[in-house]
């Protein structure tokens, strides 16, 4: 038997950055189960010290996310070390895959994943990244104060940033690296004694493992011993538009961000966001506040969806019976797609034709897909409305309306037993799944498909847990009987269109034993 790598959470956090982390604290506080998603990559990691954080001024700041990990041992917080590859779901249910083949869903998710700086083609600037080529005055001002400091122009945005960096040094010289200046700024940088290069900028030159000067286009260099540099940027959002998620361009035009309101929450229901991701200019203390902010209002949100699920829950619920999936049914003129499920072809396909049953048939299309390929079938579903429709689609398919669960049929009786997304509920008759399950020959097959259940996601009333679900039907199964080749969680073959649920599914694959030789 496989083994399954799906784990359940209330919220799963994207990034174990400081505003990450600081979300997971508070969620954790509140007694929700988190998972933090991180692969390791903050955008500080280049700087030695960070600064302007009470408390912990001047210190590392990845000895400030290794302390914060360890406050977040007290709480119901796991820190899973690993890329994520794919994104899926909507509020309630939503899905992470990583790297290492693990899944995890959630009910919420909160987006901390930050930014990529997109450092200049400057030759030799990439190898001062960090130290004494720099970005934020409020963060390195202070320790380079009164130096040689050298501004270079990328964009509009410098004029801003030249103008703040002023204040640490009068000895500051503005590379417009061969771009316009305009009078205005040029009279202002004149009158606070700030020097204007003109030409193209080509190297940072560096001696003796330090910044010594800017080298120009025309072969001259100018001595500094730090350069300031205004960076574009874009967000690290590549798996966030299978939310249904997208970015927007920052006010200062050097990059993107996805866009949130005063509380963290995004355009998307149930994906908030914080720290650089949304506003490129946090430094740590803030994206820490950011955090905590967005952890609190999703732990609210919450509590919110849990009192009107209370409510719901105390409601008479349906009973899901052949009238109810009547109604359904009725509710437009095709409800399906009409393509068989991709799970049973992956299956199928490799099997030789015999007898089959398609449990919850619908409007056919598992059925037919079967009968084309050889196979005896026969289609049933509850819903009188759904094997009408399903009639006449293939003169070789049985039809039948018929509730298998209190009407089963014969012991032994099909090759192939196959149910995808057919809802059996543990308060139904006490017989009805076992046999259901024993109309499987020996040496035949049952394949059970279902969705992948979310906590605090509900249908009609019923919650998850109401209904079995392909792994308790394997364990359901008596292993002197059958033998069980997959019982897994995996992505759903056929991708789902941003903002719906079914993202993932739970596979059950099982044979039933064959009968020896003699065997009666």
């Amino acid at each position: 038997m496989t083994s399954h790598h799906h784990v359940d959470a209330d919220v799963i956090v994207l990034g174990g950055g400081s505003a990450g982390l600081s979300a997971a604290l508070m969620l954790g506080r509140a007694r929700r189960r988190v998972l933090v998603l991180d692969n390791g990559t903050p955008r500080n990691a280049p700087a030695s010290h960070m600064h302007g954080v009470l408390g912990r001024d001047h210190t590392s700041p990845l000895d400030y996310l290794k302390n914060g990990r360890a406050d977040l041992e007290r709480y119901d917080v796991t820190i899973v070390d690993a890329t994520v590859t794919a994104l899926g779901g909507h509020v309630g249910h939503f899905s992470a895959t990583t790297d290492d083949g693990r899944a995890f869903s959630a009910r919420r998710i909160v987006v901390t994943t930050g930014l990529t700086d997109l450092l200049p083609p400057v030759d030799g600037l990439a190898e001062r990244w960090g130290r004494d080529v720099v970005q934020c005055p409020y963060c390195d001002g202070w320790e380079i104060q009164d130096r040689r400091i050298g501004v270079l122009s990328t964009g509009p945005f410098s004029i801003h940033h030249a103008s703040m960096w002023r204040q640490w040094t009068e000895n500051l010289t503005f590379f417009t690296d061969g771009g316009p200046l305009a009078d205005e700024d040029r009279e202002k940088f004149t009158a606070r004694g700030i020097e204007i290069v003109e030409h193209k900028v080509t190297a940072v030159l560096a001696g003796e493992d330090r910044l010594r000067a800017v080298g120009l286009a025309d072969g001259t260099e100018v001595a500094v011993d730090a350069l300031a540099v205004g960076l574009r940027f874009t967000a690290r959002s590549e798996l966030l538009g299978s939310l249904g998620l997208t970015t927007v361009p920052h006010a200062t035009g050097l990059g993107d961000v996805v866009e949130v309101d005063s509380f963290g929450a995004t355009t998307v229901a149930g994906v908030w966001a914080a720290g650089n991701v949304t506003d490129p200019s946090a430094t740590v203390i803030a994206s820490t506040a950011q955090g905590a902010l967005a952890g609190a209002h999703v732990n609210a949100n919450l509590i919110a969806e849990e009192f009107d699920q209370a409510v719901q829950a105390g409601r008479p619920r349906p009973a899901l019976d052949g009238h109810f999936w009547d109604e359904l049914y009725r509710e437009s003129d095709k409800r399906w797609s009409g393509n068989p499920n991709p799970t049973l072809v992956q299956y199928a396909e490799h099997l030789s034709p015999g007898r089959a049953v398609d449990v919850g048939s619908g409007e056919g299309a598992d059925a037919v897909w079967l009968a084309e390929r050889g196979w005896t079938v026969t289609g049933v579903d509850i819903s009188e409305v759904a094997v009408e429709r399903a009639r006449g689609l293939h003169d070789g398919v049985i039809w039948l309306a018929q509730d298998l669960l209190t009407d089963p049929l014969p012991p032994h009786s099909t090759d192939l037993l196959t149910l995808h997304y057919f809802g059996i509920l543990r308060s139904g008759p006490a017989d009805g799944l076992a046999r259901l399950v024993d109309t499987v020959a020996p040496g035949g097959t049952l394949l059970m498909v279902g969705h992948t259940p979310s906590p605090g996601h509900r249908w009609a009333g019923f919650d998850p847990s109401d209904f079995h679900s392909p792994h308790s039907v394997a364990e359901s199964l008596d292993p002197a009987e059958w033998t069980v080749t997959v019982d897994e969680t995996r992505p759903r073959l056929v991708e789902a269109a941003p903002g719906t649920p079914h993202v993932s599914d739970d596979i059950l694959v099982a044979v039933r034993v064959p009968e020896r030789v003699g065997q009666r």
